[in-house]
């Protein structure tokens, strides 16, 4: 077998960032373990590693460093946090990296925003390939964890942080396990060139899940294969570049394009595929499937239309609004529509519909109505979406006096599932925040299962400013937002309103605006009950 170029031994020093003032500890754990000459070598390089897996909200609670979750944070609060940890642990490690340069030992500093902690420190540990781990005291109640998924040798921080080996030596076979889906952010910081240009790398991770098994035999290529192919696997593409320095050393630094899940699915669309084994099921309820996200919306002939809606049969009527009807169909490939067909004599229609084109193109979310396609004839303009088989949330709680009543767990899936869909827009949607403008039970469409679709985007548009001012008021009575209905001002807020009314809604099963001569609002009732 040929001899590869070997790869640098890490010893990571593993700690809990969200602890107050870790940064002074570590420091004294990084100075004890260089006295000593039993882990660290000169030929090593050390990297501090420090998991954030919750980050501070502006309210002064703790979230979870997990935008995918409903209890999360946001990327930009844990973008702000990641760089304010990596600045103070550099400000602290800093100096005695300065004072042992002359050791040879290279250091790093690297904070990752990601949850579970666990996982996120054992991913790490396995993409640098290191020799040793040497764990914070905050982290010894995963002690069992650690020791069945990391194959190199172990070291415990007590509580006077002096360093205890816990394993001295390697084991061949470690447990295999499924990871789960991690959203990480990251910021790396290379002390050993600090006033060098590029020295920072600051990446954002999207960990689909995949086994990961760890083992200490494995030889220098097949370590390289697996820490590229693990990186495929977590989403990104890596480029590295190295540089020489002046004094003989050569710095390696990595840029990480980041791929989220919604970049990832639109770069792996197909074209419509709903009697395929790969398509999936929208409804496990009824069995309805979806389409597979395509490459472009797709433009739809007026005959399509009318042959997937029996020629726009009454039968196929799903219900009746301002921008005109909406009728259930079936494509010739056995993809289930509804096809909304805007009213000639609608004054608002077209620039709903050229809104609703646009804005739906980019919002691509599990808990939004997907937009297929469109068609145009002469005046006629139809908007074609995948079909919701469940009716809508207003149906539920209003129209049908025969429906059994939802029970709280299926409310409680409904609330999760639409506050999910309005962070997308006003988060992570690309090209900026979207905001509906029209929030409401009506148009939020669920499956059998109750998982829930916001939908009608006709009002939806672009923020662009913080205070974007509209001189004509439109959406509906009772979810209107007090500075949008007395002053015009458009912000994400009129959407959060809107659901907070939603929520309302859910835990009481009162309609929005009461009965005239009770003359009180939904809002005004849980007041004057409260």
């Amino acid at each position: 077998m040929s001899m590869g170029i070997p790869l640098p031994s890490y010893v990571v020093v593993a700690c809990d960032a969200t602890r107050a003032r870790n940064e002074h500890e570590v420091k004294l754990v990084v100075d004890h373990l260089r006295s000593r000459g039993d882990i660290l070598s000169e030929s090593d390089s050390l990297l501090v590693f420090c998991a954030l897996h919750k980050v501070a909200h502006p309210m002064g609670y703790q979230t979870l460093a997990c935008p995918e979750s409903f209890a999360g944070t946001n990327i930009r609060a844990m973008e702000e946090e990641v760089n304010r940890k990596a600045a103070a642990y550099k400000s602290v490690l800093l100096p005695t990296y300065e004072e042992r340069e002359n050791k040879g030992v290279k250091m790093e500093v690297k904070v990752t925003a990601g949850f579970p902690i666990r996982q996120v420190i054992l991913q790490q540990v396995t993409n640098y390939n290191a020799s040793w781990v040497i764990l914070d005291r905050h982290l010894r109640q995963d002690m069992r964890f650690y020791r069945n998924k990391i194959s190199c040798k172990i070291a415990l921080v007590k509580d006077d942080l002096s360093v205890d080996i816990w394993r001295s030596h390697h084991i061949h076979e470690t447990d295999v396990t499924e990871q789960k889906l991690i959203y990480s952010l990251s910021k790396c910081v290379s002390l050993s060139d600090s006033h060098s240009i590029g020295d920072e790398e600051q990446s954002v991770i999207f960990c689909k899940s995949y086994p990961l098994s760890i083992a200490s035999d494995t030889s220098n290529m097949s370590k390289s294969s697996m820490k590229h192919s693990n990186a495929n696997k977590l989403g990104e593409h890596i480029s590295s570049i190295d540089f020489g320095s002046s004094s003989g050393r050569s710095i390696q630094v990595e840029y990480k394009h980041p791929i989220n899940s919604q970049i990832l699915q639109k770069q792996n669309r197909y074209d419509f595929l709903p009697n395929s084994s790969e398509t999936p099921i929208l409804c496990a309820g009824c069995g309805t499937q979806t389409a597979l996200y395509t490459n472009e919306l797709k433009r739809f002939s007026y005959s399509e239309i009318q042959l997937a809606t029996n020629d726009f049969s009454k039968d196929n009527l799903l219900g009746e609004g301002g921008y005109g009807h909406v009728y259930k169909g079936m494509l010739k490939d056995g993809q289930q529509i509804a096809a909304k067909v805007r009213k000639e004599e609608s004054r608002q229609g077209f620039s709903e519909f050229t809104s609703e084109v646009y804005v739906l193109n980019f919002a691509r979310h599990k808990n939004i109505v997907m937009l297929l396609g469109y068609c145009f004839k002469d005046r006629l303009n139809i908007l074609v979406y995948e079909y919701i088989c469940n009716k809508s949330l207003d149906w539920h709680l209003v129209d049908n006096k025969n429906a059994a009543v939802l029970e709280w767990h299926q409310r409680y899936v409904i609330a999760i599932g639409t506050a999910k869909g309005l962070r997308f827009l006003h988060e992570e949607c690309r090209g900026g925040p979207i905001i509906h403008r029209d929030m409401r039970p009506s148009n939020i469409l669920l499956t059998h299962d109750f998982v829930p679709m916001l939908g009608d985007f006709g009002l939806a548009k672009w923020k662009t400013s913080d205070n974007t001012l509209h001189t004509r008021i439109m959406g509906t009575l009772g979810y209107l937002a007090p500075e949008y209905a007395e002053d015009g001002i458009v912000s994400v807020g009129v959407d959060v309103y809107a659901f907070g009314i939603i929520l309302l809604q859910l835990i009481t099963g009162r309609k929005p605006t009461s009965s005239p001569e009770q003359h009180l609002s939904l809002r005004q009732w849980v007041f004057s009950n409260s």
